[in-house]
């Protein structure tokens, strides 16, 4: 498992993320404290306080994943 901090400021970034993370076979989490949402679900990413970062936790295809989701990336945990 690989987390990182993502930013996602606004609905159109929670939607193209989304969409990014929905291709691939492999299980996301989205979190901030004890809150956590399944990062292929643009309702559960729109129910998170979207104006500070989340933690993203990657279980699979970890690289792959990482070289999409770049401009969202704040920090590697």
């Amino acid at each position: 498992m690989t987390q990182v901090e993502v930013l996602i400021d606004s609905p159109g970034k929670a939607q193209k993320l989304c969409n990014i993370l929905s291709h691939y076979k492999g299980s996301f989490d989205l979190a901030k404290g004890s809150y956590t949402v399944d990062g292929k679900s643009i309702l559960g990413i729109c129910t998170m306080d979207l104006k500070d970062p989340l933690t993203l936790s990657i279980y699979d295809e970890t690289e792959p994943v990482l070289e999409e989701i770049q401009e969202f990336v704040v920090n590697r945990m």
